[in-house]
Parts: C-alpha cells; structure tokens; sequence
C-alpha cells in the first residue's frame, strides 16, 4: 500500500491510501476520517494497518491535486539522520569510510510537504544545498533489535530532500544549524510499503535541479542499509512508530561540484526514487 496524508478542503488532515490515480481516506466505522495523518495510523498498530487495508480493498476513491498531499508524517516523534553513508559523497567530501554510522537528527519543524515551496531567508540561502536520500519509517516500537529482525520494525519507505545551509553546517563541528532550518526539509510524497518493493536495493536514487540531474545511485550502494541503522539507533534509544530514519546522501551534492552548484531563488529541485514517487520543490528566498 501506499500510505499518504491528505488535506481535507479546509477541515483538517486525514490518513489515506493512494490507489491508481485517486486516493481513499481510512475510515472508521461509522464513516469517519479514522487518523489524521499516516503517524496516527502506524501508531494504531495493526488496526490501523487493517483499516487501511479495507479502505485501499473497498473504499471509495476520489481524483486529488499535487497540493493536497501532505508529508505522510506531520510531526514524527523522531527524526535520525545519517551522514557519510554513500562512498561516493564520503569520497567528494574528503573523509575516511565510517566504521559506525554518522549519526546526528532534525526537529519536526523543519519539515514540509513534498510538494511545496522551500521559502528561506536570504541570510540561509546563500550556500544553500541538496542531498536526496531514503527515508525507512518505523511502524512498530523497538529497542536492542537485532539486524535480522529489523526490517520487521519498518512500515515502509519514502523520500526526503535534507536541504542544507552549508554555511551554518561548518561553522562549527556540530552540523545541526545547517540542517534543521524551518520547514526546509520534504517528505513525502506517501510512505510505500514493503511488500509492494520487495528487494529493493537494485531500485535508485535520482536528484534533478531545474531537470538537470545531479545525483544517482542505487540504494544498495549505502554503507550501512536500513536494517545496520535499527540496529545501530535502537541500541541507543527506543525507536516508536512514525520515526523517520533518513539514510544519507550520495555524491553529486552542489558544495562539491566545481564552481559550486548551490541553490538560488527559483530553482526546482526533485529527488524520485523509483518505486516509491518524488518530492519536487521550488526554492524562494526572501528578505
């Protein structure tokens, strides 16, 4: 299933499954949208995964624009990011191979819609960064788990774009200025369950700037895959349904080309994924 949160014309936000062309909201029983977004759903547990299921084998399906799509998760618990975690852009960036996953997190409030405007200051923009990446979303709660039984642990997979100030990330050793600047990072477009990608390492990566592409590799390529990361991350803290686990970024990242390809006011930049859809985003700047 593909699992999407949907703006409902002005009266609030539903969990819904995407199905052909239209989607379907997940209802209760006496008719009601069930949750609010696809975090409320994975927090339900298997009911909610059942719901979803009826609605996606018998709900009514209705035609929706671009812009009702919401990030899957409005506001998830957790957000872990993963730095250095391709050998291409380990290489570009001049650092050694981690021998543990480079670690550090985002706030929920730097996080948008996936198709929505990326509107910044002025004062961030002026090395202002893409980096497309993988997001696996937790669905059930886990702490000490096992790799073998970490895939387990995942509702699904989706997109985000980890914008990046560059400026602020290195003016200190601490990259979290850089990185968690306000409504500047999308998700989305739904959360894509497993059973629907199968083996998906072979599946890849595609970043485009104003239809120029910049970034591609395979998802298999990562240093440490999703099931090394659960492993990794729950040993230090419980991870709970509707965390994000953003797997990092390949080469191709505009601090590293020659002379830079920063992002400026009007650029339109897309990361897809296949299999799972795209986030595609305009950047304005602002006084």
């Amino acid at each position: 299933m593909r699992l999407a949160t949907l703006e409902l014309n002005g009266s609030g936000t539903a969990a819904a499954v995407l199905r052909n062309e239209g989607a379907v909201v997940v209802r209760d029983s006496v008719g009601a949208a069930a949750y609010p977004d696809v975090g409320a759903l994975l927090a339900a547990g298997d009911a909610g995964l059942e719901l979803a299921q009826r609605a996606f084998d018998d709900g009514d399906e209705q035609p929706f624009g671009s812009a009702a799509l919401r990030r899957p998760i409005l506001a998830p618990g957790a957000i872990f990011c993963v730095g250095l975690n391709y050998g291409t852009h380990i290489t570009e960036m001049g650092r050694e191979l981690p021998t543990h996953p480079t670690l550090f997190s985002k706030l929920p409030r730097a996080l948008t819609d996936p198709y929505a405007d990326i509107d910044v200051p002025v004062a961030g923009a002026a090395c202002l960064d893409y980096e497309g990446e993988l997001v696996a979303v937790i669905g059930t709660r886990g702490r000490n788990v096992d790799a073998a039984d970490a895939m387990s642990h995942i509702a699904g997979l989706t997109v985000l774009n980890d914008v990046t100030m560059r400026d602020y990330q290195w003016r200190s050793p601490q990259w979290f200025a850089g990185k968690t600047w306000e409504r500047s990072t999308p998700v989305g477009p739904a959360v894509v369950t497993l059973d629907e990608l199968g083996d998906f390492g072979a599946r890849e990566l595609v970043v485009t700037v104003n239809d120029e592409e910049r970034q591609r590799a395979r998802l298999g390529d990562l240093v440490f895959g999703v099931a090394e990361l659960v492993e990794d991350i729950s040993r230090i803290v419980t991870l709970e349904p509707g965390d994000l686990i953003a797997t990092g970024t390949p080469g191709g990242v505009g601090d590293a080309m020659d002379p830079k390809g920063y992002l400026g006011d009007g650029d339109v930049v897309e990361v897809r994924i296949d299999g799972l859809g795209s986030v595609r985003n305009r950047i304005t700047a602002r006084p």
